[in-house]
């Protein structure tokens, strides 16, 4: 990786005085908090929402995820499915919501004690900051590849705006926000949005709120209580399209989801409190939080696939509640002369949650919820304890190091046995210690190298737990965590008013978690062989003229299985099937990727931007047999700016009116792997702040 970097640093600007504004602008960031410290030993970036959601609709969170360096997020244009994200591979075949790293949203995780996380409640029109932390330092706060954590902006002062938005496919959206007080500050947001679709059978509805309260507690303490609530009445699912469906007609949903009436509805509350203390050089943070969510999804199983007895059916009714509660220390000292940064954390969460499915169907009508299939309690929950410390040995020079010590166990209480159906009930447990290095070096102002080294693990998930591959009823007890070894090496660099970065990796995950069999109504995994991913990743800043910006990532992966796969394709399995040759590439990973947007602003009223973000083809299944092609599509916005208190916002995305697949449906079982993006469309919008 070294000679990759090494053209990088020689083309960079000669050094020049301390005492130039320019050299002052180069300076990388200095080191005031936990987020900060951490941009400076890995692959850390911050995105800052407020000045981010300018020009944007903002309502999807992979609007936000798709501008950082190293992130693949694709939007589905299909609200009753969550977002497709993948961090350098990680969570690239997960068939629904997140997977492969861990996302909180104002503290309180989003990624349940089983690793799937969902995103939907997320509100990023109202601002804040988006922190995400890939390579081996993401180990130390969860499992998979990346860490992203979510804050919204904080309490204070008297202020408050009101805006609406509508747009093609008959898109609008309203919302407010409004703060008040200063040594008890009180921030409430509200958003509430609907479309008809881009697609057919793809209309959906939500609303979103949150509120946050921050209160002095003495002169060392302060107090925030957060709580969010997401309702969504009703979402279509268009589904997946094969090939031929695409090609003849991109805006169409598939024939068995108009059938069947696909949708969901779903809501979700929660709530959490952290208590912080400042004592000179020691914080302390106490924080709790508890949440409930409940889902219920028609899907399009064929009734006769339904007639065998281990089917779930085809109506999947969800009712979870969360919780959990943590206590981080950091402090700052020296120690033999040298300074010292250290933090721990010790946090505790579980999910509990009630699993029901039903029957899509009553006699010939389809799409109607019937008889019960599925009836399980499932438990889990998940127990860390993080060290880590920062050493500086010499002012330009930091070493790093972290461990993390994790305990899981899942349980499932079947209470739906039948003949031909067995006792599917089981428990899974799990620990594993998971340390990471790493370093940074300042050669000179602006110029930084970074590397670190580690561990990782991603857990599988209830979901993948729950069938035993040769039958029989109980949790599958050959399954085992994805274990990963990371290494990464990167430079920074900073010259007035331009930034780059970027960074190598190479990853080598062990016992990758598969699809095993898919029959009887039931998905079976297994641990295949090992995997490996190299690639670049890169970002950069450069203002060439005063009134004109380019700002852009791009990233570079070759994502393979190092092993041949052998699965069972049904029982009884006599011998496996090879159905993955080594140097296969792992299905949903393209190997490039990246975003270029010229800015343009002229003064404060006005501002303009013309975006392009382009994908490489993707393999859409294990065997690579059937490739999404790539797509590089133009957006282009306008903002103008009546006073200091309204903005006017015109946007045109998909400007050229490409066909194209936006996201794609990792091994689908009907090779329905294309979920196209929509044609042309417009968007435009205004806001008002008193």
């Amino acid at each position: 990786m070294v000679p990759l970097l090494l053209p990088l640093w020689l083309a960079l600007p000669p050094d020049c005085p301390p005492d130039q504004a320019d050299c002052e602008a180069a300076r990388l960031p200095a080191v005031e908090t936990r987020e900060r410290r951490e941009t400076r030993s890995d692959a850390a970036v911050e995105l800052d929402l407020d000045r981010w959601r300018e020009g944007r609709r903002a309502l999807d969170l992979t609007e936000a995820l798709s501008e950082l360096p190293g992130f693949v997020a694709r939007p589905r244009f299909n609200e009753a499915q969550d977002a497709q994200v993948n961090v350098r591979g990680f969570g690239a075949r997960s068939p629904f919501g997140v997977r492969g790293l861990r996302i909180e949203y104002d503290g309180i995780p989003a990624t349940a004690a089983d690793g799937q996380s969902q995103i939907s409640h997320f509100d990023v029109s109202r601002g804040g900051t988006l922190t995400l932390i890939r390579g081996p330092f993401a180990a130390l706060y969860g499992n998979g590849g990346a860490y992203l954590a979510v804050e919204g902006p904080a309490p204070g002062g008297a202020r408050g705006r009101v805006s609406a938005a509508a747009g093609s496919d008959s898109q609008w959206q309203v919302g407010a926000t409004m703060a008040a007080g200063e040594e008890i500050g009180l921030l409430v947001q509200g958003q509430r949005a609907r479309s008809d679709g881009a697609r057919a059978q793809s209309a959906a509805e939500r609303t979103l709120g949150s509120a946050r309260l921050t209160m002095d507690t003495g002169e060392i303490g302060q107090l925030t209580l957060v709580a969010h609530a997401f309702d969504q009445p009703f979402a279509e699912d268009p589904q997946g399209l094969t090939r031929e469906q695409f090609l003849l007609d991109p805006g169409a949903a598939s024939p068995s989801a108009l059938a069947f009436d696909t949708r969901k509805r779903s809501s979700q509350y929660q709530a959490g409190a952290r208590q912080r203390f400042e004592f000179d050089e020691t914080t302390l943070d106490l924080a709790a939080y508890t949440g409930t969510r409940a889902v219920e999804q028609y899907l399009s199983v064929p009734p006769a696939a339904q007639a065998l007895p281990s089917s779930g059916g085809g109506v999947v009714d969800l009712d979870r509640s969360y919780g959990g509660a943590s206590v981080t220390m950091a402090r700052r000292g020296t120690l033999a002369g040298m300074d010292l940064e250290w933090s721990a954390y010790l946090r505790h969460e579980r999910v509990d949650e009630d699993r029901l499915g039903f029957e899509n169907f009553v006699g010939a009508r389809l799409g109607v919820r019937g008889a019960l299939r599925r009836d399980e309690r499932n438990f889990g929950w998940t127990r860390d304890f993080m060290l880590r410390a920062d050493l500086d040995p010499v002012p330009e020079l930091r070493l790093s190091a972290g461990v993390r010590r994790s305990w899981a166990h899942y349980e499932s209480e079947d209470r739906y046995i039948r003949p031909g159906n067995p006792d599917d009930s089981g428990r899974f447990d799990h620990e594993a210690v998971l340390p990471v290095l790493g370093f940074s070096y300042r050669l000179r102002p602006g110029l930084e190298w970074h590397g670190a080294a580690g561990k990782g693990q991603e857990l599988p998930t209830l979901a993948e737990l729950a069938y035993r591959a040769d039958g029989e009823g109980g949790f599958n007890p050959d399954l085992e965590p994805a274990r990963s070894r990371q290494v990464e090496l990167g430079i920074r660099a900073a010259s007035g008013p331009s930034t780059f970065d970027l960074t190598a990796f190479l990853i080598r995950v062990e016992d990758e978690i598969v699809v095993d069999s898919a029959s009887g109504g039931r998905t079976r995994f297994r641990n295949a062989g090992a995997t490996e991913r190299e690639g670049l990743e890169a970002s950069w800043r450069w203002r060439p003229l005063p009134d004109w910006t380019l700002l852009g990532t791009a990233s570079w992966i070759d994502a393979r299985y190092r092993d041949p796969v052998r699965t069972c394709p049904r029982q009884p399995c006599p011998q496996p099937v090879t159905v993955v040759q080594a140097g296969t590439a792992i299905p949903g990973v393209p190997e490039l990727s990246g975003r270029l947007a010229l800015e343009w602003r002229p003064e404060r009223a006005w501002s303009a931007a013309l975006e392009v973000q382009a994908f490489s083809s993707t393999p859409a299944s294990d065997r690579n047999g059937d490739q999404v092609p790539g797509n590089a599509l133009v957006n282009a916005r306008l903002v103008h700016r009546v006073g200091a208190r309204m903005a006017l916002t015109a946007r045109i995305d998909n400007l050229f009116d490409r066909d194209y697949s936006s996201a794609l449906i990792v091994n689908e079982g009907q090779q329905r792997y294309y979920e196209p993006g929509p044609g042309r469309r417009w968007w435009l919008g205004i806001e008002y702040g008193f």
